[in-house]
């Protein structure tokens, strides 16, 4: 036998070796990934598409198995009596649910707890400047708008359009597009408690005002909140009045100013 036969035997012989070896893993792999799937934990599955804030209900759901590997009990739900032991009161869901999808935990939340006369509305509000991270559930703010000159508004104003308002929830930031100048920039959904009035003020100065800001209330208590308004033109006849220069005038009358509730 010559050194190139014993070489290319010897290269069989490490090439049997690495295929054994490598089938022993693969055997191996497929004996333990069976063992894990062989064992199985119940879900519940969606039947039927739910809107967001919608009841969830019993009839809603089945039973669905899942492999145990995949089944995180700290993000699915097993049984229905967690939904309960969870929000502690009427289970809706959070947002649109799919028929089909696995109810998880993050899907659930208590209905609003409100009581009767009142209404629950969400406007979204800027991240940065109108929450900051600083407010959270059952806080309590003032809402305030900003107006520019425009029709029906000879200046641009101030408003503050609610005092002592309670928050029930805030959602999660998304991104918003300037129409007019395509800039982006993070917004999240900010769900609150109001009367009726409140609830109108409140979706008039959405539509309108140019800008929304939420201002934190001490837990001691609102004390008191001062003006309701502050237009730049008003400010600047103050100025001059001060200064002995005459006042300038335009002689538009003022604009509505969105009514202005407090809290209960």
């Amino acid at each position: 036998m010559n050194p190139r036969q014993r070489r290319g035997i010897l290269l069989m012989i490490v090439a049997a070796v690495g295929g054994v070896a490598v089938f022993l893993t693969v055997v191996a792999y497929v004996g333990n990934l069976n063992s894990e799937l062989g064992s199985y934990r119940t879900a519940l599955r969606l039947t039927e598409d739910v809107q967001p804030y919608q009841e969830i209900t019993p009839d809603m759901l089945e039973e669905y198995e899942v492999p145990a590997r995949f089944f995180d009990s700290q993000h699915f739900i097993g049984e229905f009596g967690e939904i309960n032991e969870q929000v502690g009161r009427l289970p809706v869901a959070s947002s649109a649910l799919r028929e089909g999808e696995l109810l998880q935990r993050s899907m659930v939340i208590a209905a609003p707890d409100l009581e009767e006369g009142e209404r629950e509305i969400a406007i979204m509000v800027d991240a940065e400047t109108g929450v900051a991270g600083k407010v959270g559930r059952q806080s309590r703010v003032d809402v305030y708008a900003a107006f520019n000159p425009g029709e029906g508004q000879p200046q641009a104003c101030a408003y503050r359009v609610l005092t002592n308002i309670e928050i029930l929830d805030i959602g999660d930031v998304g991104s918003t597009i300037d129409e007019t100048t395509g800039d982006t920039g993070s917004v999240v959904p900010v769900t609150f408690r109001l009367t009726p009035d409140q609830a109108l003020n409140l979706t008039y100065a959405e539509s309108f005002a140019s800008s929304l800001r939420l201002a934190a209330v001490s837990p001691q208590g609102s004390g008191d909140p001062g003006n309701l308004e502050f237009c730049a033109e008003d400010q600047l006849d103050q100025i001059r009045e001060q200064s002995g220069e005459p006042a300038e005038s335009d002689g538009a009358e003022a604009s509505p100013q969105p009514e202005q509730t407090e809290g209960e």
